[in-house]
């Protein structure tokens, strides 16, 4: 992707256009996300899942450039209140510009899940100070489930589940890919019996052999 066609396809999208005004007072929060945390590029794994699949719309396993722009809009609409200048647009538009030239790493226009991981800067794995000790005890499992669960609700599930399990990917080594993440998913809810994890559940996922097993289904 060059900067010169990048630049054309911002037209193209209507980037320019009157469609960047804002439309309502501030929000602190995008996908779920803090916006502080989006513009500094500090996210947990989970808070990377939640933007991811808020916009890759048709599930593809990719952010389009489209859905990558809208993703810049809304987060440039909601670090900003006050009117939109031309000035800002430009910033805006050079922004993408930059980050679609240095993180698209094939050039095929999109994002796929493990280059946009880069351009966000996603936490260190948190598994891997956890899954290399001698010994899984129950505070381990305990600090694991507050750190994916975003809700409170003593459970792992949806965009917190897809996180536990890329980690788990990113700790044998693969680099995030939604296809690869969601047949661990899958593995691992055939494997509980249900589609959201709990404590048992994660102290028996993270054994040797559940995480060979996880393996496996990871090469399809």
């Amino acid at each position: 992707v060059s900067t010169q066609s990048t630049g054309n396809n911002l037209r193209e999208d209507g980037i320019r256009s009157n469609n960047m005004s804002k439309s309502g007072a501030k929000n602190d929060t995008l996908a779920g996300v803090d916006v502080k945390k989006l513009r500094n590029k500090k996210l947990t794994s989970t808070e990377f899942m939640q933007v991811w699949f808020h916009y890759d719309k048709d599930k593809s396993g990719y952010l389009e450039y489209v859905e990558f722009s809208q993703f810049m809009k809304d987060l440039f609409l909601k670090s900003d209140c006050t009117d939109i200048t031309p000035e800002q647009v430009e910033k805006y538009t050079a922004e993408v510009i930059h980050l679609m030239d240095t993180y698209d790493e094939n050039r095929d226009g999109r994002f796929e899940m493990n280059e946009l991981a880069k351009a966000l800067k996603i936490e260190e794995n948190y598994l891997n100070k956890i899954i290399n000790k001698k010994s899984i005890k129950d505070k381990h499992v305990q600090s694991i489930l507050s750190h994916y669960n975003s809700n409170v609700n003593d459970t792992i599930e949806g965009p917190e589940l897809h996180a536990f399990v890329g980690d788990i990917s990113r700790y044998l080594g693969l680099q995030l890919s939604l296809s690869v993440i969601e047949a661990g998913v899958t593995r691992v809810k055939e494997s509980v019996g249900t589609d959201t994890i709990d404590t048992a559940a994660i102290k028996s996922l993270l054994s040797a052999a559940s995480i060979q097993q996880l393996k496996e289904s990871f090469k399809g």
